[in-house]
C-alpha cells in the first residue's frame, strides 16, 4: 500500500513544482516598477513635468525632465490618442513657455498652432546647430504608442526657467537634424548643403502637440505695476479727518463761564456793609 502512495506523492510534488513557476512569473510581473514619467524621482534630483496636448486640448503624452549629475534625463510616454501616426516625429524644446493654438510667433508672421512657443531653444552662449533644445526623435509604434528616454547636457533646469519660459513640442514629421551633406545636396539657389530653415527646424513639419515646461514670466511686470496703485487710495482717508477736528474746537470754547461769574461778584459787597454798625461799649 505504501508503494502505491509514493508515486501519487511524487506526482503531487511534480505538479506543485510545475505550478510554482507560474505563480512566480505572475508575482514578478505585478512587482515590476512603474516606469511611467509620474514615478517619484531619485533623491537629489530636480524634476520638471509637463503634459503635451494637441491644439484642441487632446492629451497626447506626459513628459518629465530629471536633472542630476550635470545632465537632464527626459522621459516621454504617449497616451492613446488619434494625433500621432506611426513613424518618427521631431521633438524639440522651444524658446517660449506658451502653447497657444492658432497663434503668431514672437517675431511675427503667419499664424499656426503653437507658433507662440517661438523657435528651437538655445542655451545662453550657444548659437550653433543642432540647437540646445534639439532632442532625440520620438518613434511611434504601429499601434500608436511611444516611449522615449534620452539624456542631454545642453541645458540646466535654471536655463529652462528663464523669463521667456520653455515648451516641449512634438512635430508631425521626422527631424533630419540638418543631415544634408553638401557634396550630395544643394539648395534651390545652388548653394550646397542645408539652408537656414532646415538647420533651424529639421524640416519636421507642423507642431502637433505642445506642453509648457516653464511658463513665460514676462507678464509679471504687469502684475507688479498694479500693486503700486493701493498707496494713493490710502491718502484720501487722511484728507477727510482734517476739517472735522478743526471745526469742533472753537464751538466747545464758548466762554459762557465769564458771563455767570459777573453776577456772583456783585452780591458779596452788599453783605459787608452791615458789619461796621455793631461795636457796643460794654
Amino acid at each position: 500500500m505504501n508503494v502505491l502512495k509514493r508515486p501519487a506523492a511524487c506526482a503531487a510534488a511534480v505538479l506543485s513544482a510545475a505550478i510554482a513557476p507560474v505563480g512566480a512569473c505572475t508575482n514578478q510581473n505585478t512587482a515590476q516598477p512603474n516606469t511611467s514619467p509620474l514615478t517619484a524621482p531619485p533623491p537629489g534630483t530636480e524634476r520638471m513635468t509637463t503634459q503635451l496636448k494637441s491644439a484642441d486640448g487632446t492629451l497626447v503624452a506626459n513628459a518629465t525632465f530629471d536633472f542630476a549629475n550635470g545632465f537632464a534625463t527626459l522621459t516621454l510616454e504617449t497616451v492613446p490618442n488619434p494625433i500621432l501616426t506611426p513613424g518618427f516625429h521631431g521633438l524639440h524644446i522651444h524658446s517660449v513657455g506658451k502653447c497657444e493654438a492658432n497663434s503668431v510667433a514672437p517675431t511675427g508672421g503667419a499664424s499656426g498652432d503653437f507658433n507662440s512657443a517661438g523657435g528651437h531653444y538655445q542655451a545662453p552662449g550657444h548659437t550653433g546647430y543642432p540647437a540646445s533644445g534639439d532632442l532625440t526623435s520620438l518613434e511611434v509604434r504601429s499601434d500608436g504608442a511611444a516611449k522615449l528616454v534620452t539624456t542631454s547636457n545642453s541645458f540646466t533646469a535654471a536655463d529652462l526657467r528663464n523669463s521667456s519660459g520653455t515648451a516641449l513640442i512634438i512635430h508631425q514629421d521626422p527631424d533630419n537634424f540638418g543631415n544634408i551633406p553638401p557634396a550630395r545636396y544643394t539648395q534651390k539657389n545652388g548653394t550646397p548643403g542645408p539652408d537656414e530653415e532646415t538647420l533651424a527646424t529639421g524640416d519636421s513639419g507642423k507642431r502637433v502637440a505642445c506642453g509648457v515646461i516653464a511658463p513665460a514670466t514676462s507678464s509679471s511686470t504687469a502684475s507688479s505695476s498694479t500693486t503700486v496703485e493701493p498707496p494713493p487710495s490710502t491718502s484720501t482717508s487722511s484728507v477727510t479727518v482734517t476739517t472735522t477736528t478743526v471745526v469742533q474746537t472753537p464751538s466747545t470754547s464758548t466762554s459762557t463761564v465769564t458771563v455767570t461769574g459777573v453776577p456772583t461778584v456783585t452780591s458779596t459787597p452788599s453783605s459787608t456793609v452791615t458789619t461796621p454798625s455793631l461795636p457796643p461799649n460794654g
